[in-house]
């Protein structure tokens, strides 16, 4: 039974303008509540006993959040400013230890349904998806008919859509050892490499990758403040 989740945190948000310069993405309140705190209710609603947060920027604000959930720890990238999303991932290896674990985004508005039928899934390693939501940055998968996972991209003509990466997974100790042995060589010629494509690598060389799509469920990817006003409406 997974009781482990990883959110990815580090980065600055500049897409947001002022409305980051004192805090980090993920405490942007969406209807009153910051996203990240959105999160760790959910997750620990579905039984997570550890949420290990890859913190950057303002990583005091979320150091804080210790006082509050005895199940969040928080491991700091010193080179967010100049990595991403991977890096922060691997960077998270000694907290992660050999658990199983989910894996969100920090910038994601969900419900509840998006964890539990991730952890009810019978599959160790899965990717969830959903039905086309947003108008912009989009990032698509397509799939294979055992639904494994075979593309990822922003561009729709790369590839047959069958569906929108939600941004939250399953992830094995298995599959994630295997994602930091091959980004560990190349990590300082790839430091801003997204986590994504180092899944993708993975899923279609070594370790398949399921797909779960939830074709009503309801979320939202909240990059700057057009994708807010959206997400609010969508959750009021």
């Amino acid at each position: 039974m997974i009781e482990t989740a990883v959110i990815l945190a580090a980065g600055k948000g500049t897409r947001f303008g002022e409305m980051t310069i004192l805090r980090p993405k993920g405490f942007i309140p969406v209807n009153g509540t910051p996203m990240v705190i959105r999160s760790i209710h959910q997750l620990i609603k579905s039984g997570i006993k550890r949420i290990v947060i890859g913190t950057g920027y303002h990583k005091e604000q979320y150091e804080a959040l210790k006082q509050i959930y005895p199940q969040v720890e928080c491991c700091f990238s010193e080179h967010f400013a100049d990595t991403n999303s991977m890096w922060t991932l691997a960077n998270c290896a000694k907290q992660i230890g050999g658990d199983d674990f989910l894996l969100l985004e920090s910038d994601l508005i969900y419900e509840r349904r998006a964890i539990t039928a991730l952890l009810e899934s019978k599959y160790t390693d899965v990717l969830l998806a959903a039905p086309e939501t947003k108008f912009q940055d989009q990032y698509f998968v397509e799939f294979d008919g055992q639904g494994h996972l075979t593309k990822c991209s922003t561009n729709r003509s790369e590839l047959t859509v069958c569906g929108e990466f939600v941004g939250i997974h399953k992830i094995s100790s298995r599959f994630y050892t295997a994602l930091c042995d091959y980004y560990e060589p190349i990590k300082h010629q790839y430091p801003k490499l997204g986590y994504e494509f180092a899944l993708l690598h993975i899923a279609v060389t070594l370790y398949p990758l399921q797909v779960l799509k939830l074709k009503d469920l309801k979320w939202y990817e909240i990059d700057d403040e057009k994708d807010l006003k959206y997400a609010e409406e969508l959750f009021s």
